[in-house]
């Protein structure tokens, strides 16, 4: 059977380890691997998918699964799991549920789970003379924040890095207002939250407390342990939890202090999370042994070790217990594991983007470099956005 995922070098290893060691306690069954890049996988999936011709076990992501799911591209798991191949008892109920598709099946497994958060350089942030805001502050909060503490951080940093263009913290935004990225069908946001947000960091930029347009674009596509937060120039970031560890790789090479993590700033509602995942094609020819790599890689305490959250924070919560209980687990994963049990245990559940949506991703960031470099109003560049969700939703 083929297996077929995404990922750095560092976790493309990793994952094999793993698999290597299924293989180590199964030699009968022959596993053909497939790692690539992130892009490349989704590029490589949609051929195979035309084709019909998927790997047995195609790596999914909550972004992009919908796909798949809706073109009859994977095997429904529900049969699988209640005869006992693929044991999910230990992931909780609404985490797992949460993946389950329009049609009532669940196609795939989480593998590992990330969340969105604030990233505080405290020591960087002290040592330049300022307070660390609150992290339990809205956005507002954090901007403000920022434009205060900005007139005595050094020339070359900013208090906060810009994140206009990021569709995952403005979602963070809406969930603030009550609202979502996407519901039933339609934008569950409405234009003036858009509108909102681009102000919000308009005024950021103007008041020199985030970098401007030039200076972003200077870090536009460079990897995690070379942008800003990585190298000391912005004290606060937002990102996924799981970008922490290459950030804090290259703060610690550079003697720039040390990252800690806080909730994203929604102001009080539950965020979102969202969900690595493991599938099984519907041309697959060998369920048995592909259900029982899929049951083995969420289950092994052996292979969670060995991935230390590379493909994320592990869905089951003996194994999360297992890490915190660790002497040799770091303190930076202990930390997202608390903070991710505080996020469950007030409603967090993965949230699963329709078919479709993935270049709004692309569309939010242009809409903001439009604004930005002045090419666009906050109202115009939004009203162009929110057609082009209407457009995303509609499958045209």
């Amino acid at each position: 059977m083929t297996i077929s995922w995404y990922g750095s070098d560092e976790r493309n290893a990793a994952v094999q380890d793993v698999v290597d060691l299924f293989s180590e306690e199964n030699p009968d069954v022959t596993i053909e691997t497939q790692p690539t890049t992130f892009d490349g996988h989704w590029d490589r999936l949609s051929v195979q998918s035309a084709a019909n011709n998927l790997p047995c076990i195609p790596a999914m992501q909550s972004r992009y699964q919908a796909r798949y799911e809706d073109r009859g591209s994977l095997l429904p798991l529900d049969d699988l799991i209640e005869d006992g191949t693929i044991d999910v008892s230990g992931i909780p109920e609404e985490i797992l549920e949460s993946q389950r598709a329009p049609d009532g099946n669940l196609y795939s497994i989480p593998k590992g789970i990330w969340y969105e958060g604030a990233l505080l350089n405290v020591p960087l942030i002290e040592e330049e003379g300022g307070t660390p805001p609150d992290p339990s502050g809205t956005w507002e909060d954090y901007v403000d924040w920022a434009i205060d503490t900005q007139p005595s951080i050094s020339d070359d940093r900013f208090a906060i890095s810009a994140s206009g263009g990021s569709v995952t913290q403005f979602q963070v935004f809406a969930i603030g207002r009550g609202e979502s990225l996407f519901d039933d069908g339609e934008a569950g946001f409405s234009e003036q939250t858009l509108v909102d947000w681009f102000d919000l960091w308009m005024r950021a930029v103007e008041e020199g407390a985030a970098p401007s347009g030039e200076v972003t674009a200077e870090y536009q596509g460079v990897p995690t342990a070379q942008s800003m937060m990585a190298t000391g120039r912005n004290l606060v970031s937002f990102t996924g939890d799981n970008n922490m560890p290459d950030f804090q790789r290259t703060l610690d090479q550079l003697d720039l202090g040390q990252v800690s993590l806080a909730p994203a700033p929604t102001g009080g509602p539950a965020q979102v999370v969202g969900a690595n995942s493991w599938a099984i094609s519907d041309n697959c020819t060998n369920v048995v042994d592909s259900a029982a790599l899929i049951d083995f890689f969420i289950n092994s305490s052996e292979g969670a070790f060995i991935l230390e959250t590379q493909t994320g924070l592990p869905p089951v919560t003996s194994i999360l217990e297992e890490m915190l209980a660790s002497p040799d687990v770091d303190e930076s994963i202990k930390d997202r594991i608390t903070l991710y049990d505080d996020l469950r245990e007030s409603g967090a559940v993965i949230d699963v983007w329709p078919d479709g949506t993935q270049p709004l991703i692309t569309q939010l960031s242009t809409a903001w470099e439009e604004v930005v470099f002045g090419q666009s109003t906050s109202e115009d560049a939004a009203a162009a956005f929110m057609a082009q969700v209407e457009t995303a939703l509609s499958g045209l």
